[in-house]
């Protein structure tokens, strides 16, 4: 299992190895000749405005792709993933050339949890185009990468980017690409080169950072902590450094990036959640280190014990005698 990987904008878990989600009620099995009718129904549009009125927008204009995806999609809020599906092929069957559908039909293979399948669709569409498109190019390697496909996703990576070099998180996925084959070097090349376009790419100073970290023989390298940090705060910036140390099986490496971590924010459950999981590993126990002052504590400090009252100042000069 890895530790979380925290994103800046909303502290979301990425690339964990579980993701615990609440219990859903399950709807009850149908007889099946009730779910028949359940699906000449939706068919239909019974029962359901929108997807009556996009069908007939269909029935008027046959060649509205925006209508077609339209109408997956409201399939797929109902819960027929299938309907949804099905409808997403229809589109890029006879829209082979939109990008929109095309990343539809991925995204809804995707959420059917089927990346082989997904990978062979996508891989078909791009040999049944004359010209795909960087975005059909980029989707079939995402879908190759997911299915451990990496050499042919690595392929299909080089090829959008040689339609559109200018595109940063072309560079990152074949950054990322390379990254899942080890391929450290070229990776972090990727990585720079996408930074080198779009400098507030928070994914890709991120995935720079998890490469730099696996090439480093030893310690986390400065630039790499850096890296993390100019895309969060230092809490999330250290736990970062940690996931990267625990993924590469640096267990007590990854236990001291976390306890520097709670020491700058103790409010990430996030974190917390990491050293259970390192402390599961190594045996030792979890001791909530004492929080590090922040810039400005530090500065009102320095104004108390300058300008404060005298027992203020004795004890500085206590402290100091000390030492």
């Amino acid at each position: 299992m890895r530790l979380l990987l925290l994103t800046v904008a909303a502290l979301t878990a990425v690339g964990c190895g579980q993701h615990r989600q609440a219990a859903r009620l399950q709807r009850p099995a149908l007889p099946p000749m009730m779910q028949q009718q359940v699906v000449n129904a939706v068919n239909a549009g019974d029962g359901n405005i929108r997807v009556r009125r996009l069908r007939e927008r269909l029935a008027a204009e046959p060649r509205n792709v925006t209508a077609r995806l339209e109408l997956a999609a409201e399939y797929g809020a109902m819960g027929y993933p299938e309907l949804e599906l099905e409808h997403c092929r229809i589109a890029v069957e006879r829209f082979p050339e939109s990008p929109a559908a095309v990343e539809r039909l991925a995204k809804s293979l995707r959420k059917a949890g089927s990346p082989r399948q997904a990978a062979e669709v996508l891989t078909t569409i791009v040999a049944q185009q004359p010209k795909p498109g960087a975005e059909t190019l980029a989707w079939a390697g995402i879908l190759l990468d997911e299915a451990d496909r990496l050499s042919e996703g690595e392929a299909m990576h080089r090829r959008a980017l040689t339609l559109d070099p200018r595109r940063d998180y072309l560079h990152n996925n074949l950054g990322y690409n390379l990254l899942l084959q080890e391929k450290y070097p070229e990776a972090a090349a990727a990585f720079r080169r996408a930074l080198e376009l779009n400098s507030g790419s928070a994914t890709a100073r991120n995935n720079l950072g998890r490469t730099l970290v696996q090439m480093s023989p030893s310690a986390p390298p400065v630039d790499a902590v850096a890296q993390f940090q100019r895309a969060a705060d230092l809490a999330i910036a250290h736990n970062n450094v940690a996931a990267a140390l625990y993924e590469k099986g640096d267990v007590a490496g990854a236990r001291k990036e976390l306890e520097i971590a709670l020491e700058y924010r103790r409010d990430l459950p996030q974190i917390l959640e990491n050293l259970r999981l390192v402390a599961g590993d190594d045996g030792m126990p979890i001791a909530m280190p004492q929080p590090r002052p922040s810039v400005w504590q530090k500065v009102g400090h320095g104004f108390k014990v300058a300008f404060g009252t005298p027992d203020v100042r004795q004890k500085t000069g206590t402290a100091e005698a000390a030492r």
